[in-house]
């Protein structure tokens, strides 16, 4: 009993032991931790005085708010970041000023403290808009920082355009994003930003242009739509977004784009043509025929009879497809893909009947009927080709092909020996 007594002494001696120990540990982990916080906030003020101070050193001042704004000590205060905003400007009206008075500035640091700027004190005011522990919100900054940036607003533009004129594109989107971004911060509220600032769409459109010329696309789509309905840059911005799904490789973001896109603007080549391409590249006639009578309703572009025409013509449904070439050479007297593949139709439709009657014998009734055919059939594409040798400027090698072939092809099957000749020439048939 005596020797159980003196291990429960013992091994409750050892537990006061480790609780002192533990004891003075966290008294000097506290002590430790307290001079810490005195350290940074030393350096905080340092900062804050070089600031206040006329003639304060600025540059040491902001080696001095680096390190608090590092500091997870001060970086918590928002005192921390209005003192980084107001050094960042200090640094942009130095600039500003050189640049008022037309002496050589820098560029960079210029743009650089200005974005900085909007990041100290958008900064600021997120951790002043944490209630306090009253439960309370209060603003010691927000209206003096706010009212600052709001007055410099525009400038973020004007870096982005001379960034993105020497082809900086990085820098370009950068200062262009903020100008967006900004405009639905809370510390903006009052100004009622994104109502009143028509700009946006236009500044908007740039971003997005930025991001194309990086071919990063997540980039270029991410302030798209708000360009869309501008009524000077909407088209292009349309056309921006099409491209940027189209390389990204999201074809079906790609075609709702287009479709989107051609509903607002069906008349423009662009989005029509790719949908058209689309279509006929996957074979899938039956949403092209319904694409194409759908803007037959909303248009009068030749493009769609033609599209109705070249499905119908692949089908071998020869009498739909020029009926169709037909509608869009009324619309359109210079179409020369229309005037291309009617001739086309009509030589298709003599080496049927050429075929046909390929059993007959020649001199029957119904062979020379059956040849009399044939040869209207290729008078009838005679003055087609003849059109489309008029129309050939050259631009597209097919068409020369198309036409000389074509030429060559009704000369021979007429006997008009003189143009044959002359066909052969140009071709250089030997």
């Amino acid at each position: 009993m005596k020797k159980l007594l003196l291990f429960a002494l013992a091994g409750f001696m050892t537990l006061s032991v480790v609780q002192a120990q533990d004891a003075k540990a966290d008294k000097a982990a506290a002590k430790a931790l307290k001079a810490e916080i005195k350290a940074a906030n030393k350096v905080l003020k340092q900062a804050q005085n070089l600031l206040a101070t006329d003639g304060g050193d600025i540059n040491q001042a902001n080696t001095l708010i680096e390190q608090a704004m590092q500091n997870p000590h001060t970086a918590k205060y928002a005192e921390t970041w209005n003192a980084a905003g107001s050094i960042q400007s200090k640094f942009y009206d130095k600039e500003n000023e050189k640049m008022y008075l037309k002496q050589p500035y820098d560029e960079d640091k210029f743009f650089g403290s200005l974005s900085k700027m909007f990041d100290y004190y958008l900064k600021c005011d997120e951790i002043e808009s944490q209630p306090n522990e009253k439960g309370k919100v209060i603003y010691k900054f927000r209206d003096a920082n706010a009212e600052r940036l709001f007055s410099i607003r525009p400038n973020l533009v004007s870096g982005g355009v001379t960034y993105f004129n020497k082809d900086n594109n990085e820098k370009a989107y950068e200062l262009f994003s903020k100008y967006i971004d900004v405009a639905e911060a809370p510390m903006f509220k009052k100004y009622n930003i994104a109502a009143t600032d028509s700009f946006l769409t236009v500044v908007s459109y740039y971003a997005s242009l930025a991001g194309m010329k990086m071919e990063d696309y997540d980039k270029a789509l991410k302030y798209i739509d708000k360009a869309l309905d501008d009524p000077e840059v909407g088209e292009q911005a349309m056309q921006y977004k099409c491209m940027a799904y189209g390389s990204k490789g999201d074809s079906a973001q790609w075609v709702n784009c287009l479709k989107e896109a051609v509903e607002k603007y069906p008349s423009k080549e662009y989005f029509y043509s790719n949908l058209i391409s689309y279509y006929s590249n996957h074979d899938q006639n039956d949403e092209l025929i319904a694409f194409a009578d759908d803007m037959l309703g909303k248009t009068n572009l030749p493009i769609f009879n033609f599209v109705k025409g070249f499905v119908a013509q692949n089908a071998k449904d020869y009498e739909t497809a020029m009926t169709q070439y037909q509608a869009a050479l009324e619309k359109d007297a210079n179409y020369v893909g229309a005037y291309r593949n009617l001739a086309i139709c009509y030589c298709q439709k003599a080496q049927d009947k050429s075929d046909a009657i390929s059993t007959h014998n020649m001199k029957s009734k119904e062979y020379k009927a059956g040849m009399e055919e044939v040869k209207d059939w290729y008078k009838k594409a005679l003055p087609l080709y003849e059109k489309l040798r008029d129309l050939d400027d050259g631009s597209d090698p097919d068409v020369k092909t198309a036409w000389q072939s074509g030429l060559y092809t009704c000369y021979y099957m007429l006997n008009m020996g003189p143009e044959f000749e002359a066909i052969e020439k140009l071709m250089n048939v030997q």
